[in-house]
């Protein structure tokens, strides 16, 4: 199992996203994540190639992933 990010798919509002998911590839994390954003009405458009494995880091490496400058 892995972890990986997505900041690239349609959110809310037109300012940044991102998401953390759990899954066994980056194509079953964006299906995920594609269930999950449509479940909350959202558009569901994450793609596999955007999803970035946080497991790859080393120690100490941090990732901020909105930090509210719009």
């Amino acid at each position: 199992m892995s972890i990986y990010y997505n900041t690239k798919f349609t959110g809310q509002w037109p300012v940044g996203t991102s998401a953390i998911v759990c899954a066994h590839s980056k194509a079953d994390a964006a299906k995920i994540l594609n269930v999950s954003l449509s479940n909350a009405g959202l558009k569901g458009d994450a793609q596999a190639k955007d999803m970035i494995e946080l497991n790859d880091f080393e120690p100490g490496h941090c990732i901020i992933l909105n930090d509210g400058a719009y």
